[in-house]
């Protein structure tokens, strides 16, 4: 990753909003499902193990290989997490192919959108942006499992996220295969993969404090540094100190008059 590369957080329950500025991954593969918007009107690269894509923006399946590139422009990373109550309405975008390409106007839009949002304080509402994509109002069935949804909400109460598959399954009145199998179909991961990405994003969600990586790690149950270190690489294609490199990078590039172009996107996207 470049030296002056930048990356803004925007947390939310279900989702994760970065802005990019200068930022060239390594091949990563994570459970959210992905929507990277160019803001500067400049294409974007993204290579998957098998193909490579030159677009204004993309919706990218979960679970799938790839590295994207934000080289000298700034864009938006959207991660929308697999117990999202309506992951399932972006993610049939990628039923026929793993990569969705949007269009010139479509990326406008969202841009457009995504920084509003941003600017009124407000939550991101998934079904407005399937509208947004003009994709018309097709019979949707799917469903997510209520137990699944308790379980879910229990792992999100726990300040560190480690937890015995049996003792959720208990809690929602399963056997502990039972619930394995449920879990996988309805969230396309595995119990102990998500809680993996779950600890990985608490850090994530801390790396702006001034604690040491290995600390921040600890803190959130990863058995040790180098642990977290293969899982940051693995999810985010960025090693852990980039990432703190480039957050703390935020607020000087932010106070400096030539870091316009991520804290000005609003004069952009409404061009």
């Amino acid at each position: 990753m470049h030296n002056d590369s930048v990356i803004k957080l925007y947390e939310q329950d279900a989702a994760t909003l970065y802005l990019l500025h200068n930022v060239s991954t390594d091949f990563h593969r994570h459970p959210c499902l992905q929507l990277t918007i160019s803001l500067h009107d400049i294409v974007l690269n993204l290579d998957t193990e098998d193909n490579k894509y030159r677009g204004f923006g993309f919706i990218i399946r979960s679970n799938l290989s790839h590295k994207l590139n934000t080289t000298a422009t700034c864009a938006i990373n959207f991660l929308l997490e697999p117990d999202a109550p309506y992951f399932h309405l972006l993610s049939h975008f990628t039923e026929n192919d793993p990569i969705y390409c949007l269009s010139r106007k479509e990326a406008s839009i969202l841009a457009q959108y995504f920084i509003h949002t941003i600017e009124d304080k407000q939550l991101f509402d998934i079904q407005r942006i399937v509208n947004l994509l003009y994709r018309p109002n097709t019979s949707c069935f799917c469903r997510q499992d209520s137990r699944i949804v308790k379980a879910t909400s229990i792992i999100s109460l726990l300040p560190v996220k480690q937890i015995s598959s049996k003792e959720i399954a208990d809690k929602i009145y399963l056997s502990e295969s039972r619930f394995l199998h449920l879990f996988r179909e309805n969230l396309g991961i595995n119990f102990r993969g998500y809680l993996l990405w779950k600890r990985l994003r608490d850090v994530i969600n801390t790396l702006g404090q001034s604690a040491t990586l290995t600390t921040l790690a600890n803190d959130m149950g990863f058995a040790d540094s180098a642990h977290f270190s293969r899982t940051c690489v693995a999810s985010f294609g960025l090693r852990p100190s980039e990432l703190k490199r480039a957050l703390a990078h935020n607020q000087k590039f932010a106070n400096d008059k030539q870091g316009k172009h991520i804290y000005c996107l609003h004069r952009q996207v409404d061009k």
